[in-house]
């Protein structure tokens, strides 16, 4: 989510979009319906689909996640320790593109590069509020024989990396496809958005959001366990007290996408629109203001109070993966000059450097995914 056409990556990998396919490839939204996803939509086409076979979901300390499987360990992922995360401030990507790939570290000036884990095909990550746990959604590279799925990376599980151990665990694996994650204050739970239920040709039950606690509990919070192919719940977002949830919600209709950033109260209330034509909400380090992508202004991005006021354009660019600095005071997002290649860009949050973004990391050969701006000590 939020890079540019994820799931059209994740289908057609970045061999295709060298030959330029990453603009019009076509991703299925169910029986006989499709899509254009483009690269100013801060997201894409998503695939979803019909309701797949049914694969079990296990926890840590779980049943199996699947079909009698044994619950993955490190070894299936080709996970392998390479540094400690370095102290203080620090901008975390990916490297989803080349192998074996990498999460690693850099200074916000884009400095002092540090690889700190591999495994294989990382693509969403979300660290923890102390930068003390990393989760983590990787490909299975056995998906094939362990799922019956062909269609590259559609199953993804979350792992946990414990910075002070140095040491990666699963924690929610099965027939299930995790992204977007994102932890509470307390580090004991995070928010995610999960597609399940797979066919062999990738069909599968649509994006949905939904709390998964480190005790590998899982519950949906969103519109739950509907299974409606035209549309998808993405970037969940808890307020700070934890009763209040934004999202994007999107419809499909006539094969094109409508997208908005909703509310709800938590448990249970119903979803309440807060912007229209907007997507990937991120709130501020202090929980006042709501960064998003403007989809009527070709994804520029903006923030604003979380009433919907006070609208400020922070950077022309159509970014994406954007993430707020821990003092809220600059955004970094990543900007794909060209198709499979996205620099890290920085700016101002009060929109002082919105057509002027400082470049701290070209993109070169890796192909990054995911951001992650933390301070640990």
């Amino acid at each position: 989510t939020r890079r540019g056409c994820p799931r059209a990556r994740r289908v057609f990998g970045s061999a295709a979009m060298k030959l330029g396919i990453w603009t019009l490839a076509l991703v299925c939204l169910g029986a006989g319906t499709f899509v254009a996803c483009g690269s100013d939509d801060a997201d894409g086409g998503s695939a979803t689909g019909g309701v797949g076979g049914v694969g079990g979901v296990g926890g840590a300390g779980g049943a199996s996640g699947s079909g009698g499987l044994a619950k993955p360990e490190p070894a299936g992922i080709a996970f392998k320790a390479l540094a400690p995360m370095p102290s203080g401030e620090q901008i975390l990507f990916n490297d989803w593109d080349l192998q074996p790939n990498a999460v690693s570290s850099m200074k916000p000036d884009g400095s002092s590069e540090t690889k700190i884990f591999e495994a294989h095909r990382v693509w969403s990550m979300g660290v923890s509020k102390d930068a003390a746990k990393i989760a983590f959604a990787c490909g299975d590279p056995l998906q094939k024989e362990h799922y019956g799925v062909e269609i590259g990376d559609a199953v993804q599980h979350t792992w946990v990396y414990d910075a002070a151990t140095q040491s990666a665990a699963v924690l929610s694996w099965g027939n299930i496809n995790d992204e977007c994650h994102d932890w509470n204050s307390a580090a004991d739970s995070m928010v995610v958005c999960r597609r399940r239920d797979f066919t062999a040709t990738g069909e599968n039950k649509t994006y949905r959001v939904g709390r998964l606690a480190t005790s590998g509990a899982f519950e949906w919070l969103g519109l739950g366990e509907d299974s409606t192919p035209t549309t998808m719940e993405l970037h969940p977002q808890l307020g700070s007290d934890e009763t209040t949830l934004f999202y994007t919600l999107i419809n499909v209709t006539g094969g094109k996408q409508e997208r908005a950033i909703v509310k709800k109260t938590l448990p249970g209330g119903a979803p309440t629109s807060l912007r229209a034509s907007a997507s990937g909400g991120v709130l501020s380090p202090d929980g006042a203001r709501l960064l998003f992508a403007d989809t009527a202004q070709k994804s520029a991005l903006y923030s604003m109070k979380l009433d919907g006021s006070d609208v400020i354009k922070v950077a022309s660019r159509n970014g994406t993966s954007t993430v707020w600095s821990p003092d809220g005071k600059k955004i970094a997002y990543l900007w794909g000059e060209t198709q499979g290649c996205s620099h890290v860009e920085v700016v101002l949050a009060d929109g002082s450097q919105a057509d002027a973004p400082v470049r701290v990391r070209q993109c070169g050969s890796s192909f990054v995914t995911e951001l992650a701006w933390v301070t640990r000590p």
